[in-house]
């Protein structure tokens, strides 16, 4: 089997995942998840490894990882590696701590690290642990939350908070409604966004990867990458015309039904439908899909209309 795909390059942000052997717990005390934080320091010092965002549960841990000197492979073993000895030290125990090698999402920086930070913020909220993501200590959302904590030097909370607004304290209470208001439906953005579970990007994006990083060669990895460059998504174009051709006569549901077509088959940004469509901002798409989606589960009516648009032939390689 192929190992998995890696592409490093200075500047390169990534969802890093990494599960315990046969999914055991990795971290048994507070003072081990301490411990491990604690290489974070050196990995970005010595290897100028930058965090942005951290959750650590008992049998996992996520991360949002940049490495301007493109070099996630070492930053990964020294974290890896050292925590791994420390714990098989501390337990008396001998054999590989970890399920394999790290999983890591190329991600792509300003249309989804905001949607990924929220994602593993609320990790702890998903399987029950907490009701609410401050509730969880082993994170790194109370640096994004509240407006006394300062984050460590090798945590960067600032480049996702500028997202929401130039001044520090008016952003992290936009990051944290951001945050409280998706509680239940915050996966389906990472979900229908990554792609071939090793990127999370736009359709532009990964064009631009496959451009920089694939250079034809015979590679265990290149299946991978073809079948990428095989991919077919409708057209904005398209999605109007169809949507047109079976709404006809109401105008308002059409542009709500090309909106959530278009977010939800495509991998167009946000700002490119909102350019299509006019009259709308990237966050109003977004908002519009949300509610669409939402609405679409309590609507017979409308679930049934957007099944046989879903359905519909001309729209090509698309699946509900």
């Amino acid at each position: 089997m192929a190992r998995p795909l890696r592409i490093e390059y200075e500047g390169a942000f990534y969802h890093v995942i990494q599960r315990g052997i046969e999914r055991r717990d990795i971290f048994i005390a507070d003072s081990d998840k301490q411990r491990f934080l604690s290489y974070f320091d050196f990995a970005h010092t010595g290897y100028g490894a930058i965090i942005h965002t951290y959750i650590l549960m008992n049998n996992h841990y996520h991360i949002i990882l940049e490495t301007p000197w493109g070099n996630l492979s070492k930053v990964m073993h020294y974290l890896n590696t050292s925590y791994a000895t420390y714990y098989n030290a501390q337990r008396k125990r001998v054999g590989p701590l970890y399920q394999g090698r790290y999983k890591a999402i190329l991600v792509e920086q300003d249309e989804y690290l905001h949607h990924l930070s929220r994602y593993i913020h609320l990790n702890p909220v998903r399987v029950n642990l907490v009701k609410d993501p401050k509730e969880y200590h082993w994170s790194s959302y109370h640096y994004f939350t509240s407006p006394k904590v300062k984050p460590p030097r090798w945590l960067n909370t600032g480049f996702i908070l500028s997202m929401f607004d130039d001044k520090i304290l008016q952003a992290k209470r936009l990051y944290k409604n951001f945050v409280m208001e998706a509680i239940g439906d915050e996966k389906d953005i990472i979900r229908k966004n990554t792609i071939k579970g090793f990127i999370l990007g736009s359709e532009e994006f990964v064009e631009n990867i496959i451009d920089r990083f694939i250079h034809g060669e015979e590679n265990p990895e290149i299946p991978i990458i073809k079948d990428l460059k095989q991919r077919k998504e409708p057209s904005l174009e398209r999605i109007k015309q169809v949507v047109e051709e079976n709404v006809p006569t109401n105008k308002k549901l059409q542009r709500k039904l090309c909106l959530y077509l278009s977010r939800k088959y495509t991998q167009k940004t946000l700002n490119q439908i909102a350019d299509f469509y006019g009259r709308i901002t990237d966050a109003g798409v977004s908002q519009a899909f949300r509610r669409t989606q939402n609405k679409r589960k309590e609507d017979n009516t409308l679930n049934k209309l957007l099944i046989g648009l879903e359905k519909h032939a001309s729209l090509l390689n698309v699946e509900t």
